[in-house]
């Protein structure tokens, strides 16, 4: 069975990473990011607003009608919205 299916070992990871703080890496990227967004995310507005303060070059877009999984849920807009991110820094 794939590591990712067994049920213990997601939890284990979404539990280390609950008590783990990114801040750190996140100030340290140099590349350009896009943050996408989906409409119902466990990622509160204050969160945000501080990722995107801490780096103002940072594109955000919001994903309407998606939930925490939007790239299983909408796979087609994803798609298009990373080919435009890659397309600009070509």
């Amino acid at each position: 069975m794939v590591a990712s299916l067994r049920p213990g070992v997601m939890v284990r990871s979404l539990v280390e990473n609950a008590q783990r703080s990114f801040w750190h890496e996140w100030r340290q990227l140099a590349c350009p990011t896009l943050l996408v967004l989906a409409q119902s995310s466990f990622i509160p507005a204050a969160e945000v607003d501080e990722m995107l303060r801490q780096r103002p070059a940072t594109t955000a877009m919001g994903i309407p009608g998606t939930g925490h999984e939007l790239h299983l849920e909408q796979p087609g807009i994803l798609h298009t919205v990373l080919s435009g991110l890659l397309e600009g820094l070509v």
